[in-house]
């Protein structure tokens, strides 16, 4: 799922990389909100420390309703 979304960091430099070996094939920190027909309606992804405020996802869902 991770490579379906694009959310993997899968770059071969990681690896040889001291400083980021240890988010090599791991996934990036990502928010996704499917409706009900299986379409993405919002994406956010931010660096492995970022944290997304609850009133921006549920301002996503609310206009979805």
């Amino acid at each position: 799922m991770t490579r379906a979304y694009g959310v993997l960091n899968d770059d071969p430099a990681m690896a040889q990389d001291v400083k980021r070996i240890g988010t090599y094939l791991r996934a990036k920190r990502s928010w996704f909100v499917v409706d009900k027909q299986g379409v993405i309606r919002y994406v956010r992804v931010t660096d492995p420390r970022g944290i997304l405020p609850n009133d921006e996802i549920l301002e996503v869902l609310a206009k979805l309703k």
